[in-house]
C-alpha cells in the first residue's frame, strides 16, 4: 500500500532536461547579453553558443579575471523555467584558443526587475567545477533546481587570468507559475542533538527573517517528496528527513494553522492543489485535519468565500501521500492556504498547481467598506504576514443589487461613525494631557539628578558606592583563589524555537524563574532608566543575577569626568582621552574594593561546579537534574596518553597537552567526522587531571563536570573524549585543536597585501577571519540555547583546527601566558575585564546578552589579528571607571574603534553588541545568521593551510 516510495522526483525526471536553445539557436541573439565583451563581434555575448564555432568561437569578458572580478553572461529566457542542469566549454576557436574558465557562479531572476539571486547546492556551495581545456563540454547538475526568467553565467578563477565561455542550459517550462511562497520556517524534533531532526526549509533562496521565509522558493517546489519515515536519509545528504518541511503545535485543538501565501506570475484560474503530506501517526505525523484556501487578485484583500477542505483522520496506514483539494476554477494571483494540526506534527514534502493564466476581465478588490466584524476565527502560525482582510471579488459584473446594499451599510453606519469619532477625540486630548505631565514629571527629575550630580560633596558615602557581586564568579576552595575559567548559566523564559535543543529534553529546558535580587545596600542607588528597544528586539529574555546572598565587593566609582572620552579611528583601534580626563591617578583600589554584608533575597542555589582547572564549568540551574541522566563516557587507557606539555593549572589540578595512541575503538568515529579528518595513529588531546590530595568536595565536582560536560555536542565546543577513573589521578580527555588557541594563531599571521605576498609572510584573509567569528557565534547560539552563560569568551578561548575549524574552550584563565588580561582581586576573584560587558564588572550579571558584548570584543580581536589588547591604552581602573560611564548613562563612555579593513556594517554589529541595554543587544542565533549571510560563498579550503606551523600550545 505504500504508494509513493520517497526520495521519488516527481517533476525534474528525464522529461525537464530538454536543452533550451544555445546550441539550436531556439535562443536568439537579443536574449543574450554580458556585462562586457573583449571584442565585440568576434568574442561577443552571442559567440556563446556551445559546440559552435561562430565568430572568435566564444564569449570573452573584456578584462583579465581575478576572485574579485564580477563579469557576467546573461541569458534571457522571457518565461519562467526550472533550470536542471548546466554545461560550459572553453574556446577552441578552430585550434588557436586558449581560452577557458575553471570554476563558475550561477545567479538568477524570477520576476522582472526582481532581486538577482545567488544560486547554492544542497550543501551551501556556490561554485560549480567548470573546464579544464579548451574543446571539452563539462555538464553541471543544478539541484535545486533553478526556478528563472533570466540566468547568468559567472566565470570565476582563484589567480588572474584570461578566460572564455560557451554555455548551454538544460530544463523545462514552468508550469505552476509560482514565483515565491512565504510562511513560517519549519520546527525542529528531538529531545538531544544527537537525535535532532530539523524539518526547515533548507534551500530557501528568498528573505529569512525572525524565523519567517519571506518571497522565495525552496524545497517545497524543489520536486523531490519525502519518504514515509521521515528519519531516513536515503539521498546519504547526512540530513534525516531533509525532504520534509514541518511544524509542531502543543495542541491540535486550538486550531491555529501554518499559513502559507503563494504568489504567482499572473492572474490565474484554479482547478486543483497537490499537498503531499506525511502521515506517520505512530510518531504523532498526520495529515493535516483541514485547510482553507483563500484567493486574491492584490495580495491585500482575500474573497470571503474560501474553500474549505476536510481530510479524514486515516490511522491504518502510514503512508506518505498526496491530498488533492479542487479549486472550482477560483481565480487569483494570490493564493492564502491554512493548514490545521490534526496531531502534534505536520509535516509537508511538495506543493504544487494546476491552473491557467485567466483571460477574464478581473477588478481588483476593495477596501471593507465598514469596520470587520468581530470573529473567533483563531490566529495563524503565519501571523507575521500583513493581515488579510476578507472582501468580494467582482469579476465581469456590474450589480445594482451590490451598489443598493453599499448605500444602505453607509446610511447604518453614520450614526456608529459619529458616537466613534466622539470617543476617540476625548481620548486623544486625554492622552496628550498625560503626554505633557509626563514629560514635565522627567525633566524635573533630570534636573533633580544633575544638580545632585553636580554638587560631589552632597552625595552620601553609600550612594557612591555600586554592589559588585562576584559570588558567581568566585573559584574558591578553602579561601584561596584557582585560575581557572566560568561557565555559568541563569533561567530564563524558554524559546520555543530552540526548546527541543537542550540536552535532556523539554523538562530540563524548563526552568523555574528566577527573581531579579533587589539593591544589596541599604538605601540602595536606582538604575538610570534604559532606553527602549526596537520591535525587533523585544524576544531578548532577562536573567537573575548569579547567588548574592552571600557577599560581594563594593567598587566606589571616582567622579565625573568634565571632558567626553572619544575614539580615534586612527589611533590602531585604540581609545584617546581628551584632555586627560582618564590620566589623573584614580582612587586608590585598594581602599575602594571591600567587603560587605549583602541583604538577603530569595536567589535560588545555582550550583558551582569547580573544575579541576579552576574554572567555575556549565553550572546550570537544572544541574541535579541534569546530572541524573545516564551518559555512557569511555574509560580510556592511561598508557594511551603520551605527555608532551602543561596548559595550565589550578587549585585542584593541572591541564596537560598530551597526544592519545591508539584511539581506535576508544573514540568515537563521528569525533574524526567533524574534525574533516581521517583516523591518525595520535590524536592531539587536552587531559584535565585532579591532584591525588584533592579533597571529597573537589572529587564531587569534577565527577559532575564529567556528567555536563560529556553532554554537550557541538561543532564548535570542544567535548568530552574519554576519562581515566579507574585508578588515581582522576583524568577527564576532552578536545584539542591541531593549531592551538586562537590568539596566538591570528598572532603568528598577517592581513593580505601586495607587501605580504611578496616577502610570503603568512596571511588570512578577511573572508577566513569572518568565517571564524561566524563559528565562534554557531558554538555560543549553541550555549545560549542551552541557557548556559561563558562568562570568558575571547580568542584565547578558541582552538583553531584544519581548515580553521574554531572550537570554543575553557583553558585560558588557568594559563600564565594570558595573566595579563585578567584584573585580580586578592581573595576574591579573576576578572577578564577588558572583555566584560558594563553590567557584568559593576553589578555581577551575567547573561548570554553579556557573552554577546564579549563576542564583539572578541571580533574586534579576531579583525585587529590580536596585535592589541583591548583598550590597551587604560590601566585596569580606567576600564573600570568606562564601564561607570555606562552606569551612570552620562554619554561619556568610550568604545573600541573601528578595526583597520573592517567594514561598516561589521562594525555597527559590534556597537550594538556593546549596547547599554542588554535588551536591545543581539542574541547569537541573530549574529551568526548576519555573519554567515556577510561571507556567503568562502571556501576555507582556498586559504594556504600548508605554510602554517603546527604550534605545541
Amino acid at each position: 500500500m505504500r504508494k509513493k516510495e520517497m526520495g521519488k522526483k516527481i517533476v525534474h525526471a528525464g522529461q525537464c532536461q530538454t536543452a533550451l536553445g544555445m546550441e539550436s539557436g531556439a535562443i536568439p541573439d537579443d536574449a543574450i547579453t554580458a556585462s562586457s565583451s573583449y571584442k565585440e563581434g568576434s568574442v561577443g555575448p552571442e559567440s556563446a553558443r556551445i559546440r559552435k564555432e561562430w565568430q572568435g568561437g566564444a564569449w570573452c569578458p573584456k578584462n583579465i579575471l581575478n576572485k574579485n572580478s564580477y563579469e557576467y553572461l546573461q541569458i534571457d529566457l522571457y518565461k519562467l523555467m526550472v533550470i536542471t542542469k548546466v554545461e560550459t566549454q572553453g574556446r577552441f576557436g578552430n585550434g588557436l584558443g586558449q581560452e577557458f574558465t575553471e570554476k563558475f557562479l550561477l545567479e538568477y531572476q524570477r520576476e522582472d526587475d526582481g532581486e538577482w539571486i545567488r544560486f547554492r547546492n544542497r550543501q551551501a556551495a556556490e561554485h560549480f567545477s567548470a573546464n579544464y581545456n579548451t574543446h571539452t563540454a563539462e555538464m553541471n547538475e543544478v539541484s535545486p533546481p533553478i526556478i528563472a526568467k533570466r540566468v547568468r553565467f559567472i566565470p570565476y578563477t582563484e589567480t588572474p587570468r584570461t578566460v572564455c565561455m560557451r554555455v548551454e542550459l538544460y530544463g523545462c517550462t514552468w508550469n505552476d507559475g509560482v514565483l515565491s511562497y512565504s510562511m513560517p520556517q519549519g520546527d525542529r524534533r528531538g529531545k538531544h542533538s544527537s537525535d535532532e531532526l530539523a524539518f526547515l526549509d533548507f534551500t530557501y533562496d528568498g528573505i529569512i527573517k525572525e524565523d519567517h521565509l519571506y518571497n522565495g522558493i525552496g524545497q517545497l517546489m524543489d520536486g523531490e517528496e519525502g519518504q514515509a519515515n521521515f528519519r531516513s536519509d536515503l539521498q546519504a545528504r547526512g540530513i534525516k528527513g531533509y525532504e520534509w518541511v514541518g511544524w509542531k503545535t502543543e495542541n491540535p485543538d486550538d486550531n491555529i494553522p501554518v499559513q502559507i501565501v503563494f504568489k504567482f506570475d499572473d492572474v490565474r484560474n484554479f482547478t486543483l492543489l497537490n499537498i503531499h503530506a506525511n502521515n506517520f501517526y505512530d510518531k504523532d505525523v498526520s495529515v493535516f485535519s483541514m485547510a482553507h484556501v483563500y484567493f486574491s487578485v492584490s495580495g491585500i484583500y482575500y474573497q470571503p468565500n474560501y474553500i474549505d477542505h476536510k481530510f479524514e483522520r486515516d490511522s491504518w496506514m502510514e503512508y506518505a501521500r498526496t491530498v488533492s483539494i479542487p479549486l472550482e476554477n477560483r481565480v487569483g494571483k494570490y493564493v492564502k492556504v491554512e493548514l490545521f494540526f490534526d496531531r502534534k506534527w505536520m509535516l509537508i514534502s511538495e506543493v504544487s498547481f494546476k491552473s491557467e493564466v485567466t483571460k477574464a476581465n478581473v477588478t481588483m478588490e476593495l477596501p471593507p467598506l465598514t469596520p470587520a466584524v468581530h470573529t473567533t476565527k483563531a490566529p495563524t502560525i503565519g501571523e507575521r504576514l500583513p493581515v488579510d482582510r476578507n472582501i468580494n471579488i467582482q469579476i465581469g459584473q456590474d450589480s445594482q443589487q451590490h451598489v443598493e446594499d453599499r448605500s444602505v451599510q453607509t446610511k447604518e453606519a453614520t450614526t456608529e461613525n459619529d458616537m466613534i469619532g466622539i470617543i476617540v477625540g476625548t481620548l486623544s486630548a486625554l492622552i496628550v494631557t498625560l503626554l505633557v505631565v509626563a514629560v514635565i514629571v522627567i525633566i524635573l527629575i533630570r534636573h533633580k539628578r544633575s544638580k545632585q550630580n553636580n554638587n560631589r560633596h552632597c552625595l552620601k558615602p553609600v550612594e557612591r558606592h555600586i554592589a559588585l557581586n562576584m559570588n558567581g564568579m568566585r573559584n574558591m576552595q578553602n579561601g584561596k583563589v584557582s585560575n581557572g575559567n566560568m561557565y555559568n548559566s541563569v533561567a530564563q523564559e524558554e524559546m520555543e524555537s530552540d526548546r527541543e535543543l537542550c540536552n535532556g529534553g523539554e523538562k530540563l529546558c524548563k526552568s523555574p524563574s528566577y527573581s531579579e535580587p533587589q539593591d544589596s545596600l541599604v538605601g540602595g542607588r536606582d538604575l538610570p532608566d534604559l532606553p527602549g528597544c526596537a520591535a525587533g528586539n523585544s524576544d531578548s529574555r532577562d536573567y537573575a543575577v548569579p547567588d548574592v546572598t552571600k557577599s560581594a565587593l563594593i567598587v566606589a566609582l571616582p567622579p565625573h569626568t568634565q571632558t567626553p572620552i572619544r575614539v580615534s579611528p586612527a589611533n590602531n583601534g585604540t581609545p584617546i582621552m581628551m584632555n586627560n580626563c582618564l590620566t589623573e591617578k584614580p582612587p586608590t583600589y585598594d581602599a575602594l574594593y571591600a567587603a560587605a554584608d549583602i541583604v538577603h533575597v530569595n536567589v535560588p542555589n545555582i550550583p558551582n561546579l569547580q573544575g579541576v582547572s579552576g574554572n567555575n564549568v556549565y553550572a546550570v540551574p537544572n544541574a541535579e537534574l541534569l546530572l541524573t541522566l545516564e551518559h555512557a563516557v569511555v574509560q580510556f587507557p592511561r598508557e594511551n596518553l603520551q605527555f608532551v606539555d602543561v596548559l595550565g593549572e589550578g587549585q585542584f589540578g593541572e591541564v596537560h597537552l598530551c597526544e592519545a595512541v591508539n584511539v581506535d575503538g576508544y573514540i568515537s568515529d563521528d569525533y574524526f567526522m567533524n574534525r574533516a579528518s581521517t583516523h591518525t595513529p595520535k590524536v592531539l588531546v587536552a587531559v584535565k587531571m585532579l591532584r591525588r590530595n584533592a579533597d571529597d568536595r573537589a572529587r564531587a565536582d569534577f565527577s559532575k563536570e564529567i556528567k555536563i560536560m560529556s553532554q554537550l555536542k557541538d561543532p564548535n565546543i570542544v567535548r568530552v573524549l574519554g576519562v581515566c577513573t579507574r585508578e588515581e589521578p582522576l583524568c577527564m580527555i576532552v578536545e584539542y585543536m591541531k593549531y592551538g588557541d586562537l590568539n596566538q594563531f591570528l598572532l603568528d599571521h598577517v592581513p593580505e597585501s601586495p607587501v605580504a605576498m611578496a616577502t610570503n609572510a603568512k596571511t588570512l584573509s578577511y573572508g577566513c577571519l569572518v568565517y571564524m567569528a561566524s563559528q565562534i557565534a554557531s558554538g555560543m547560539k549553541y550555549l545560549e540555547s542551552l541557557n548556559m552563560v561563558h562568562r570568558d569568551l575571547a580568542t584565547r578561548n578558541c582552538l583553531v583546527g584544519t581548515n580553521y575549524t574554531i572550537k570554543i574552550s575553557d583553558f585560558g584563565m588557568s594559563r600564565s601566558l594570558y595573566s595579563a588580561d585578567y584584573y585580580r582581586i586578592e581573595g576574591r576573584a579573576v576578572l577578564p575585564i577588558r572583555w566584560m560587558a558594563w553590567e557584568s564588572i559593576l553589578l555581577g550579571k551575567f547573561t548570554t546578552k553579556s557573552d554577546v558584548w564579549s563576542f564583539a570584543v572578541t571580533l574586534w580581536e579576531i579583525l585587529t589579528f590580536a596585535k592589541d589588547q583591548p583598550f590597551d591604552t587604560l590601566t585596569d581602573e580606567q576600564v573600570i571607571e568606562n564601564a561607570g560611564h555606562y552606569y551612570r548613562n552620562d554619554n561619556k563612555e568610550v568604545y573600541l574603534s573601528l578595526p583597520p579593513n573592517c567594514p561598516k556594517e561589521i562594525y555597527d554589529l559590534m556597537v550594538e553588541c556593546w549596547n547599554r541595554n542588554e535588551a536591545c543587544r543581539p542574541t547569537f542565533r541573530e549574529v551568526h545568521m548576519f555573519l554567515q549571510r556577510k561571507n556567503m560563498g568562502y571556501n576555507p579550503k582556498d586559504e594556504k593551510m600548508n605554510q602554517i606551523k603546527v604550534p605545541i600550545c
